[in-house]
């Protein structure tokens, strides 16, 4: 008897451990926006330029428009998000281009953080980002 009651335990923690992480994994989705990339000194040093970009959260997913031109799908990230700001990190991949991974703060309006490119070639760019949300798109009340 006393194992059924570890046993119906253990299941429930699991359970609610695998909800937790599901709600965690999505709770920026529905947040996008345009930002500029710009590299840091070292990196805009060695050549690199700046660029226009457009970041979106759906599905438990993060896309870079600009990236997913490059050959990066969109990847599962993670996520903290309070009354008035929000946290994400999140690791791209490309077969032929290396890895991308980005930190960054949702804040009110705007967006912001710093990105690490590692190319194939072992190179790493680093950039710092900053833009703001969209606005959301709201449906207008339907007439009578």
């Amino acid at each position: 008897m006393r194992r059924n009651r570890i046993g119906s335990w253990a299941v429930a923690c699991v359970m609610a451990l695998a909800i937790a992480i599901a709600c965690y994994a999505g709770v920026l989705d529905g947040i996008h926006g345009k930002i500029k990339v710009i590299p840091d000194k070292v990196t805009a040093d060695r050549g690199e330029k700046g660029f226009d970009d457009t970041l979106s959260f759906a599905g438990g997913k993060f896309t870079s428009a600009f990236f997913l031109a490059n050959g990066f799908n969109p990847a599962s990230y993670s996520g903290e998000k309070e009354e008035n700001e929000a946290e994400f990190e999140v690791e791209q991949t490309s077969v032929t281009n290396g890895v991308i991974n980005w930190l960054g703060e949702v804040r009110g309006k705007k967006l912001g953080g710093r990105m690490t490119w590692t190319k194939k070639d072992g190179r790493i760019l680093t950039y710092n980002f900053e833009g703001a949300k969209d606005e959301a798109i709201t449906t207008p009340p339907r007439s009578p």
